[in-house]
């Protein structure tokens, strides 16, 4: 019987794909609308292997539909595809093409969806700043998109206020955003669509959690992962499922937690999603940690590691160099057109010329009106070649401009994932090292604890140099918030020295990103010199602007030192070369048991 039913479905299918191949253009345009809807639905169920079906039976109906704003259309699939497989460099290069399309079209409906779809490829390649702004455009524009996709912009957008709410603690951010789930839960449920009601019940969780209310946090997990297996959706259910488990270790329920992970791990395997899956991975070497099976958490750890080489692209090797061949590539395309463009305008007034000429030559009234007829005729041609090969060349820009923003979001990508995984899988070996060598010498647990804080410490820098690359700007906001994380992990180290910070710049600064990064390590340097050689018992850090300069001064009450008689180290040159750099201006200043003070003035 199920042998029957199966070869009856292939036979159907094989049927609509035959009548798909003789349809007209206006059965092509109804069939693209079905397909479309279907494979956007797919899409948000995490289901790739269904959406990719339907992009393939929409490819098959453009060429039936004499339309390039269909095959834009397809694009916007094709690029939330390739997000989901952590593709964002050709998703985004994709994305941003097809938004320009519908913006000189000026087909809002569309433009703000790739907008949109833009903003989430934004929050997969970690540029969270981006995606929100992104976010809140597409719900301020939400008469053109409608209900649904603005009601996920406005939640997309509470999900950046957790994360922004998270490290450092912000309660301002984080009771925002359960202001903004309470409200998209509301419209979702109206709509009947438990999917998202099933993500903004997890994300309004977290909220709480954030907050330190747990058990209302677990309430609404509750709700998230019925919701989610209400409607079927894996990709829902699992991180639901991983948010509480990381709860109820914190409440050292080991047994429910342990319980909750492992059906995470079945759901995120049957939906073949290696991130999420490995997100699984690390709270559940989190929770064996917690148990003190150092044992278990070691093993979980090689599969961490197993899952993150598979993930990772190799492609980043070649990927520099097939860059500045496609620019330059670029670049000579645009130089080809722009001389067209010229020899296509001379050309034009040298038939207008002809045309005058003989036109006066024939002195007859009918010959006049056809000519002028005709004149007008070929300035209309001439403007509208002059208008297309002005788009092109502004197409091409607009590319060149993208693959430089792409490369850049590759680098950030691969650094992180790459490096950074390898740092941290360093840490969690010598952790292992650590245990299975517990009867060693001192020296040898010793020697094993500095590597261990020399790797961590590398990794808090990478963090800062990413950090840096993924903005296109560093506010003062920025460089202060940065500032201030840096002092409280001091202050956990050197838990006997008073930190001080003050703040009496009211203006808002921008920096590069090169300058906010110089400016945050010169701090770094000048707090660090004071745990390590000044034996301080206070340290002051204030930000003042005095005239066009902002000045940042940093004092301790420490020894201190005789400047004339102490040759600069690496630190103090390495502060000096940075402000060089950036033409800022530092004064370094010590007197013996008084203490030390650094002063930098930068040029706003």
């Amino acid at each position: 019987m199920k042998k029957n039913i199966l070869i009856y479905f292939l036979l159907y299918t094989a049927f609509l794909m035959a009548q798909n191949t003789n349809v007209s253009s206006a059965e092509a345009i109804e069939l693209f609308e079905k397909y479309e809807k279907k494979s956007e639905y797919f899409n948000d169920k995490r289901k790739l292997d269904s959406t990719e079906l339907y992009l393939e039976k929409l490819d098959k109906l453009l060429p039936k539909i004499n339309d390039s704003s269909y095959n834009y259309r397809a694009d916007l699939i094709r690029g939330s595809v390739l997000t989901r497989k952590t593709k964002s460099d050709e998703a985004m290069k994709i994305l941003l093409k097809a938004a320009e399309f519908f913006k000189l079209q000026e087909d809002y409906s569309n433009y703000y969806r790739a907008r949109f779809k833009i903003g989430i490829c934004y929050y997969y390649a970690s540029r969270r700043d981006k995606a929100q702004k992104l976010m809140m455009e597409v719900y301020k524009n939400k008469q053109y998109v409608g209900e649904d996709m603005s009601t996920r912009a406005l939640a997309n957008y509470g999900a950046v206020d957790v994360e922004n709410g998270m490290h450092p603690r912000n309660d301002s951010l984080l009771n925002n955003a359960i202001g903004i789930f309470e409200k998209t839960i509301k419209i979702n449920k109206k709509n009947q669509n438990y999917t998202r009601v099933a993500s903004n019940f997890s994300l309004l969780a977290e909220s709480y959690n954030q907050l330190a209310e747990r058990e209302t946090a677990l309430q609404y997990l509750d709700s998230a992962i019925y919701y989610a297996r209400k409607d079927k959706n894996l990709g829902q259910k699992g991180f639901a499922l991983i948010k509480k488990a990381h709860i109820l270790t914190e409440n050292k329920q080991y047994d429910k937690a342990e319980k909750m992970l492992n059906e995470a791990i079945k759901t995120y395997d049957m939906a073949a999603d290696n991130p999420s899956l490995l997100y699984a991975y690390l709270e559940k070497k989190i929770l064996y940690t917690s148990k003190k099976d150092y044992k278990a958490a070691s093993l979980m750890g090689d599969s961490i590691f197993d899952l993150a080489v598979v993930s990772y692209d190799k492609r980043f090797a070649d990927g520099i160099s097939e860059m500045e061949v496609k620019y330059k590539t670029a670049d000579k395309e645009r130089q080809i057109l722009e001389q067209r463009t010229e020899i296509a305008e001379k050309g034009l007034k040298l038939q207008e010329r002809q045309y005058q000429f003989y036109g006066a030559l024939a002195l007859a009234l009918l010959f006049c009106v056809l000519g002028y007829l005709f004149y007008n005729q070929q300035k209309l041609k001439n403007r509208q070649l002059v208008k297309e090969n002005k788009l092109k060349v502004a197409l091409k820009e607009i590319e060149t401009q993208n693959k430089l923003q792409e490369q850049r979001l590759r680098i950030s990508r691969d650094l992180h994932d790459n490096i950074g995984a390898q740092l941290s899988f360093i840490i969690s070996s010598i952790d292992n090292l650590k245990y299975a060598s517990k009867d060693s010498s001192d020296a040898f647990k010793d020697k094993l604890s500095y590597i261990s804080e020399f790797t961590m410490s590398t990794i808090d820098q990478l963090r800062d140099t990413i950090w840096a690359m993924n903005k296109d700007e560093i506010s003062l906001t920025d460089l202060q918030s940065r500032t201030l994380a840096f002092i409280e992990k001091a202050k956990v180290a050197k838990q006997h020295i008073k930190f001080k910070f003050n703040n009496e710049v009211e203006t808002t600064i921008q920096f590069t990103a090169i300058e906010g990064m110089h400016l945050f390590r010169v701090i770094q340097e000048a707090i660090n010199n004071s745990l390590k050689y000044a034996n301080a018992n206070t340290v002051t850090i204030h930000f003042s602007e005095v005239s066009d300069q902002l000045v940042i001064h940093i004092k301790d009450d420490g020894i201190g030192f005789e400047k004339e008689a102490v040759q600069l180290g690496n630190g103090l040159y390495n502060m000096q070369k940075r402000m060089d750099e950036i033409n800022a201006h530092i004064d370094i200043n010590s007197t013996p048991s008084e203490g030390t003070e650094i002063i930098v003035k930068y040029h706003v």
